[in-house]
């Protein structure tokens, strides 16, 4: 009787650790509902509600994440070469230090009114909710909300933005 149990409990134990590994991936899984979020910069605040309507780039990125911050150059480039297409990037900053990222910003010649600096509770949440515990990526968020691409590529967003 002990045994059966044990056992019961190390299956449910089991069973807990996998839905909660995978919870947070599963939120950002292609065809879901990009989850909440908010953060604010100078020129304003920007939030999942305030992006409907409109395409959008979410990219996470911090400066000591070599390949997230040569991502968010690469978009913040496209962006600026292709002014026509309905697109709206919005890069939200992880580091822990708001005159670093200030800095980064100037240095890589970001655009500022795109960049968002989140620290404390808020960059927990959007971690938790967006399943950034292994690193950092973007999402590619349709008009309605739903995410359509992962870590798109420039020429991929070019496709999918006709």
């Amino acid at each position: 009787m002990k045994q059966t149990l044990l056992l019961v409990a190390i299956c449910i134990g089991l069973v807990l650790c996998a839905v909660g590994y995978s919870d947070s991936k599963y939120h950002t899984a292609l065809g879901r509902k990009a989850p909440d979020f908010y953060a604010e910069n100078d020129c304003g605040s920007v939030s999942s509600a305030s992006l409907r309507g409109d395409y959008t780039l979410l990219n996470f990125w911090a400066s000591t994440d070599a390949p997230s911050r040569e991502a968010a150059n690469v978009y913040t480039a496209w962006q600026r070469s292709n002014p026509d297409k309905k697109l709206r990037l919005v890069s939200v900053n992880f580091d822990k230090n708001d005159a670093l990222f200030r800095e980064i910003v100037r240095l890589d010649s970001l655009i500022p009114s795109e960049q968002y600096h989140v620290s404390g509770d808020t960059a927990r949440a959007i971690v938790d909710n967006y399943g950034l515990k292994d690193g950092f990526g973007s999402l590619l968020i349709d008009d309605k909300g739903t995410i359509i691409a992962h870590n798109p590529a420039p020429e991929a967003l070019s496709n999918l933005l006709r």
